[in-house]
């Protein structure tokens, strides 16, 4: 665990500023630990009944790290994770298990079968496009692993936002086809959830950006009642798609994180927004 104080900067600095102004104490996340980050510092121990020092040890970072738990989500485009060198605020990891209809992600099985070693939570998403059907998209999901029960399970997500293609024009042709067929895309959505909560016994959390569900999905509210995990990568809270979700479970913060054990600069970054306990009964 790095002692952090007045002068240092990085990636953990960011999620030491990021964790403080999340729990509303005045803090600039920039990643760089100055003045105004050691009296939030400082405010947070006096009010934690810990020293006052603005120094970010072992018992302040513990306090942060049971009230505002923090992760991050991985694919293969992150490389290869230093597992053993990983920063200890790191408590939760999403990786992507697969896309559409049969694509998977080759560095899923190391990667899941390294964090259960080291007792992080974890959970697996899948990229929805609308090209498929959700069962063949479900199917191809749902062969990540045999039990979303087990201990340190998070809920399946499902990755709901800009389609990819292989250039410009086929990724426009893409986002078209969902803004001209509206009603078939929140099917295949609500379809996937279905079969996804059935097979599971898990409610799934959805992954999306409040700019491409207003775009795309204005006015459908249907899925509330799903956890959201919001990208948003600014200084204050994240707004919410609307009308529909109240509330935010999750918060992709920083999408070009380096942090110790993942230091390629290209890292997304997650808050929880509650506690630790809470994180726990998802």
């Amino acid at each position: 665990m790095n002692t952090l104080s007045n002068g240092s900067r990085g990636g953990e600095v960011t999620m030491l500023q990021r964790a403080l102004s999340l729990l509303g104490y005045n803090c600039t996340v920039d990643g760089s630990f100055g003045p105004g980050t050691e009296a939030a510092v400082k405010q947070f121990q006096t009010d934690q009944g810990l020293t006052a020092d603005g120094v970010a040890g072992p018992a302040t970072w513990g306090a942060l790290d049971n009230l505002a738990p923090q992760g991050m989500d991985i694919s293969h485009h992150n490389g290869t994770i230093g597992w053993s060198s990983l920063s200890p605020h790191i408590q939760f990891v999403y990786n992507k298990y697969s896309q559409g209809a049969t694509y998977k992600d080759p560095m899923f099985n190391t990667n899941i079968a390294a964090i259960k070693q080291k007792g992080l939570l974890y959970g697996a998403y899948h990229f929805l496009t609308f090209q498929d059907s959700a069962q063949v998209q479900a199917d191809n999901f749902l062969a990540c692993w045999p039990s979303f029960s087990a201990p340190g399970a998070l809920p399946p997500a499902l990755d709901v936002e800009w389609q990819v293609g292989s250039d410009d024009a086929e990724t426009n042709s893409l986002n078209n086809y969902i803004l001209h067929n509206k009603n078939t895309c929140v099917q295949i959505i609500a379809d996937w959830l279905s079969i996804v909560t059935a097979q599971t016994g898990r409610t799934p959390v959805i992954y999306t950006a409040k700019s491409f569900w207003n775009e795309y999905f204005n006015g459908i509210t249907e899925f509330s009642g799903n956890p959201l995990w919001i990208p948003a990568y600014q200084q204050q809270q994240p707004g919410l798609p609307q009308p529909g979700w109240t509330k935010y479970a999750i918060w992709q913060y920083s999408e070009n994180a380096s942090i110790p054990g993942a230091e390629g600069g290209s890292l997304d970054l997650d808050i929880f927004n509650g506690d630790l306990s809470e994180l726990k009964n998802l």
